[in-house]
């Protein structure tokens, strides 16, 4: 997946399971609700950097534990739990891929969870309507300084997640009018008509 906001997006996205696995109620009640119900919200990603001008891109995606749908800026990607889809709208194709532990650890939200959740220092601040949980890696890894995730109360709704990559840049994904759904989509992409290039 070469698309910047995509990547962006996915790798933002993956740390947000890591904080649930963290021993604290708050988190574990997350993880469970994460795991057993589907998590559907348009967001808006923003990428701030001292240097250059704020790039915000909006988007539309659908999760349940490991599985994932995201769109945003003509690019679809997929997760069903074995094969990975993309979709670009400009070139009409659709890849399928059997990701390799590397592309995995990227999209695959469990996996960067597993991949970090044993080097992760969280703290949970509690105000009236949210939680604020706050991960700091205890080790250096690329491209995380710290992450922060709001939970709004009584629903452990995402609203918000924030991660500090460097002093200067910053990526902040908000989420709009997300909502629990007991519904399981099939985490796949069907485009009739798309050239498929099957990597498998």
């Amino acid at each position: 997946m070469t698309h910047f906001p995509m990547r962006r997006l996915l790798f933002t996205l993956s740390l947000i399971p890591c904080l649930c696995m963290a021993q604290t109620s708050v988190l574990a009640d997350f993880f469970s609700k994460a795991e057993q119900h589907t998590l559907e919200s348009a967001f808006s990603i923003t990428i701030q950097d001292d240097a250059t001008q704020p790039m915000t891109y909006t988007g539309r995606l659908q999760m349940r534990g490991e599985q994932f749908i995201v769109s945003v800026m003509g690019i679809e990607a997929a997760y069903d739990g074995h094969t990975l889809y993309t979709y670009s709208e400009d070139t009409e194709e659709l890849t399928l891929s059997s990701p390799t532990l590397q592309e995995l650890t990227e999209a695959n939200p469990l996996l960067f969870a597993k991949a970090l959740a044993d080097n992760c220092r969280t703290t949970v601040k509690e105000r009236t309507d949210s939680y604020v949980l706050t991960l700091v890696p205890n080790e250096k890894v690329t491209g995380v300084q710290s992450f922060t995730l709001t939970l709004g109360k009584p629903d452990l709704l995402p609203l918000g997640a924030s991660m500090k990559e460097t002093l200067t840049r910053r990526t902040v994904l908000t989420f709009t009018n997300p909502r629990y759904t007991n519904e399981r989509p099939s985490f796949r992409l069907d485009k009739p008509g798309a050239y498929v290039n099957d990597l498998r």
